[in-house]
């Protein structure tokens, strides 16, 4: 196993160590015979996946004392069967993938074309959340003027911008998500776009 690759045929990078994540524990996604799940893709766990999880019987918040497992919660690094992913794929809930760190195996069931459309993309403009080849933020608000009005200044940079994003509003805060539909994924439209509205003034 030490001698395990990525999906870019280069040498395996660590997953994740806190919590001690893979098959074999040694916190990365390796896999061999004795690894009945094909544990070989190392994701960054979102709140929608792991709901989406649970629903398929497999609460990964849950601690499991026996193993010394302590529950998963967002942001963790965590070494996926990779059927599990496949399946979030298809319901549009698959969580970002450390490509590095994802076992050459996995090429197996996805094409590397595909997976890079979910890489993990850590150096977002402050806690901006990549998810499903797109990156979305929640700003939220103490009462519904102030969303309205970031709202309509979100809007005035899109035009701008001509660079569209999904709104969702709510009665204190709206999620803004953005993707580049034109070049399949996330790119340096999306980074320009989120940094002019990072810099919008809350009233």
């Amino acid at each position: 196993m030490h001698n395990s690759l990525n999906v870019f045929n280069e040498p395996l990078m660590v997953c994740g160590t806190s919590p001690m994540t893979g098959a074999y524990r040694d916190g990365c996604c390796n896999t061999g015979v004795n690894d009945r799940g094909t544990h070989t893709v190392c994701a960054v766990v979102t709140n929608e996946f792991l709901q989406f999880s649970k629903s398929r019987g497999n609460d990964l918040t849950m601690d499991y004392p026996p193993t010394g497992f302590k529950g998963l919660v967002e942001g963790y690094k965590w070494c996926l069967c990779v059927s599990r992913w496949l399946e979030a794929y298809q319901a549009n809930v698959a969580p970002p993938i450390i490509l590095k760190a994802t076992h050459i195996k996995t090429l197996e069931y996805i094409s590397l074309e595909e997976l890079q459309k979910f890489e993990y993309l850590p150096n977002l403009n402050s806690d901006w959340i990549a998810l499903n080849n797109k990156i979305e933020k929640n700003f939220k608000f103490s009462n519904y003027n102030g969303v309205v009005s970031f709202a309509n200044k979100v809007m005035q940079i899109a035009i701008d911008q001509d660079h569209h994003p999904e709104l969702n509003v709510h009665y204190n805060f709206i999620k803004v998500r953005i993707t580049d539909y034109e070049n399949g994924g996330v790119s340096q439209k999306c980074h320009r776009f989120i940094t002019a509205v990072d810099k919008i003034e809350f009233i």
